[in-house]
């Protein structure tokens, strides 16, 4: 289960630190518009001022980024354990069997042949001699 565990923690990590990078975002934008928009009561009608000291946006900034990352990490924990076990173990490769002795022998023969057969370079007269 360790290659699960793995893959849970790398994942979940990356999901989590973009999904926080985006709740930081629409934290930020929900507090604005939090800040800048007064509105009236749907059952009273009374008015309803803005969010002059911060505290509902504060708590917008801690709760948005840190609940989408933890929610990320937990779908992308869940979705892993699924496959993991919806796919089972791969076993693993079975080792390479060992080369036959005769596909040896005739690897070294044709390297032989073609060693005979290749055509030697033709020496001019002159061609690294020094006199």
């Amino acid at each position: 289960m360790r290659p699960v565990l793995r893959r849970v923690a790398v994942h979940g990590a990356l999901t989590a630190l973009v999904l926080g990078v985006v709740g930081l975002m629409l934290a930020e934008l929900a507090s604005i518009w939090l800040s800048g928009h007064s509105g009236t009561r749907a059952a009273t009608g009374a008015p309803v001022a803005a969010d002059a000291g911060g505290d509902v946006a504060a708590q917008v900034r801690a709760r948005v980024p840190l609940l989408m990352a933890v929610w990320g990490f937990g779908f992308v924990a869940v979705g892993e354990t699924f496959l993991h076990l919806r796919r089972g173990r791969r076993p693993a490769a079975p080792p390479a069997p060992p080369p036959d002795p005769a596909e040896k022998l005739l690897e070294e023969i044709l390297a032989q042949v073609e060693a005979k057969a290749a055509p030697e370079p033709e020496r001019r007269e002159g061609d690294g001699v020094v006199s």
